[in-house]
């Protein structure tokens, strides 16, 4: 046993030592992003989902959660910053109205569109009554839901441009008088349909999909600036897996590490020069905390403020949509386009 003790001491230390290890090594040209070969299974974590040491990423900040930093950015920070903070700044500066065609027009609108399910959708709706009529709103905005209910849009159908679910899309865009052109802003929020519950494997799968989402987004929407990201609030013993605790709490992870992929350069995600392959992902207002108010901004996520677990009620949503456009007016980068100037 003494013999033992020194081992086990030596392996504990490395294993501290190691934990900002992210791997990368799952393929995303697999169809669906799910060749998990490459996961090392020492760094998927079986311990069962407790909100208790699940802390909302915000909270997190350059603490650890099983091993990996948290923060909505890297290095455990909450905002952007260096290049990435700039390149979002001039991004959001092009964000201005254009015409049919998708040239600079004063006559032209920015249209700020919602993509996914329904939880997404509901957020999206009550935006927009928040939107409507509000003098503080840049007049030249139109906001249009094109999210769908019932499982007819999760990520793998979003990442399909041929799919029934572009064809609603672009019959929303066509019904508000605007063409794809005209699209700069995007929101995304939906399920992910992915069955694996470990972590870090089920994040590393969500943001291949997210990614897949990106280029594809801006393929059919080549002005496609900017899109937010909210992460998904917490559910409560809701059903299938993806819609059931940890699942949301990891689809949050998986956005931080899609915006931290395009950080890092991934060739795939190139947002810059003459044929940007997606548009600059980034955190809108994040969703996810549990029944404590969360220390950076006080917000909380109770059962009563969900109507069947998974969905908002009437209370829950006009906390999240508020909140929502709260970050809308006072983002620096946001605020350019949404807000009257």
């Amino acid at each position: 046993m003494k013999a033992i003790l020194p081992a086990l001491i030596i392996l504990l230390l490395f294993i501290t030592c190691n934990k900002d290890y992210h791997p990368r090594t799952i393929d995303d040209n697999q169809p669906g992003g799910e060749d998990t070969s490459g996961v090392p299974t020492d760094t998927v974590s079986d311990i069962p989902f407790d909100t208790a040491s699940s802390i909302p990423l915000n909270d997190l900040g350059k603490n650890l959660y099983m091993g990996y930093v948290g923060g909505l950015y890297p290095n455990g920070l909450n905002e952007p910053s260096g290049q990435y903070a700039q390149d979002l700044l001039e991004a959001s500066k092009a964000i201005i109205p254009r015409d049919e065609n998708g040239n600079p027009s004063g006559d032209g609108y920015i249209v700020f569109i919602s993509l996914g399910a329904s939880t997404g959708g509901k957020n999206m709706t009550a935006l927009i009554d928040k939107t409507k009529d509000n003098p503080a709103v840049n007049p030249k905005l139109k906001l249009m839901n094109g999210n769908q209910p019932a499982g007819r849009a999760p990520l793998f159908i979003i990442a399909d441009s041929t799919s029934d679910y572009w064809t609603h899309v672009l019959s929303i865009i066509k019904l508000h008088n605007s063409t794809p052109k005209q699209v700069q802003v995007a929101y995304l929020e939906t399920d992910d349909s992915v069955t694996a519950r470990k972590f870090p494997e089920r994040p590393d799968l969500v943001k291949l999909k997210i990614e897949t989402c990106m280029r594809t987004m801006k393929a059919v929407f080549p002005n496609l600036k900017v899109l937010y990201v909210l992460g998904r609030p917490r559910t409560f013993n809701i059903g299938p897996a993806w819609n059931t605790e940890p699942s949301p709490y990891y689809f949050g992870w998986a956005c931080k590490w899609a915006i931290e992929d395009q950080i890092n350069g991934k060739d795939s995600l190139s947002y810059t020069g003459e044929k940007p392959l997606a548009p600059m992902i980034t955190w809108g207002f994040y969703q996810w905390a549990d029944s404590l108010p969360r220390k950076t901004d006080g917000f909380y996520w109770r059962r009563t403020l969900s109507s069947d677990g998974l969905h908002a009620n009437d209370e829950g949503q006009d906390s999240l949509s508020s909140r929502f456009q709260r970050f809308l007016f006072s983002d620096p980068y946001a605020s350019l386009w949404y807000a009257r100037h």
